[in-house]
């Protein structure tokens, strides 16, 4: 039975870790056994290089026991870590875990669009669409890439000034210093006349965090155990080697790059997703445990969707005996047909 049992748990260790198959990867496996003062930072992935990225504070007076095992490839990180711990009694300082992972992926984004035009009174503007971000407008129209951090509003220029003096290469106090008011007016007149202009504002409604942390009070336990995966692969507009793309032009027209992902145009005129073979995906999924027999227990989750609109935002706190245990998955895009070995592959 015992024999069994140990075969059970390694091939499910195994599959639990079957990352995308790259030649290049990063993997750490550590046990920690501790007793005493305890002060550990540690980071794990680089955001967008790796899907997502883990940070973790350790920091206290006590006993621990950590175990942590972690895989990154591009696009991807994989990380199981586990520790269980006991305060000391006469702790100064409470044995504390904080873990915050942060995603690369996009979130749920609301938009105005803002048209200016030029008349007898001079400058005006009107709000003329709001509603929420389509993942094809983001990506293709708005510029979403791979250097993605949020908190941007695409698409607006600012101030008329600073538009003129884009349109013309020159900076704003160039400008300035340059024309005249009367001809800064006469310009404004001619750019809108000729061209007239719109600006994009973007409210993003999620921070995409996932986080929790754990303190037990002096003479009590904690524990705090994560398993999650989270992928998060190129768009075919950030690739500068491979094939040409078209977006909206016909699925049959185009091949994709066999590492990206990108939007086509099907028989029936819908768009639609295409994937390469070897495209990582776009998700994030975790299973969750924290508790402690006496302390605090904080959670923030604000994490969101533009593919499925779905949205989750979580903030509690809970002083005293707290057990939370939770699962959690955002399926975005499926990895492509390669990029996920067969089972019988891992052996």
């Amino acid at each position: 039975m015992k024999k069994t049992f140990a075969v059970v748990v390694a091939v499910a260790f195994v599959l639990a870790f079957a990352t995308p198959v790259f030649a290049q990867s990063m993997d750490h496996n550590a046990t920690y056994e501790m007793d005493g003062t305890i002060d550990l930072e540690k980071q794990v992935g680089h955001l967008c290089n790796t899907g997502a990225e883990m940070k973790q504070v350790i920091e206290g007076e006590g006993e621990m026991t950590k175990v942590m095992d972690t895989a990154q490839v591009a696009g991807v990180l994989t990380v199981s870590d586990d520790q269980d711990w006991v305060t000391a009694e006469d702790a100064v300082d409470n044995l504390t875990v904080t873990s915050v992972i942060e995603l690369c992926a996009p979130p749920k984004t609301e938009y105005d669009v803002t048209e200016f035009a030029y008349g007898e009174e001079g400058w005006g503007s009107a709000v003329v669409e709001d509603g929420v971000l389509a993942p094809a407008t983001g990506y293709h129209g708005l510029g979403w890439d791979d250097a993605y951090t949020g908190g941007h509003a695409h698409g607006s220029w600012g101030s008329v000034n600073a538009m003129l003096a884009d349109a013309l290469d020159i900076s704003e106090a160039q400008l300035v210093a340059n024309f005249s008011d009367e001809e800064i007016e006469q310009l404004r007149e001619d750019y809108a006349a000729a061209f007239g202009y719109e600006a994009w504002e973007l409210d993003e409604l999620t921070d995409q965090i996932w986080a929790a942390q754990v303190e037990a009070d002096a003479g009590y336990s904690g524990g705090l155990q994560q398993d999650f995966e989270a992928a998060y692969g190129a768009y075919e507009g950030w690739k500068a080697d491979g094939p040409a793309y078209g977006f909206m032009d016909d699925e049959e027209d185009h091949t994709i790059h066999q590492d990206a992902f990108g939007f086509r145009v099907d028989d029936d005129d819908y768009v639609v997703v295409v994937e390469g073979d070897d495209y990582v995906g776009n998700y994030f999924n975790i299973d969750q445990f924290a508790r402690t027999s006496q302390g605090e227990t904080k959670r923030y989750i604000d994490v969101s969707s533009p593919w499925s609109g779905a949205y989750l935002h979580e903030d509690m706190s809970v002083t005293g005996m707290a057990e939370i245990e939770e699962d959690f998955a955002m399926d975005n895009l499926e990895p492509g047909e390669e990029a996920v070995p067969d089972w019988w592959d891992l052996f």
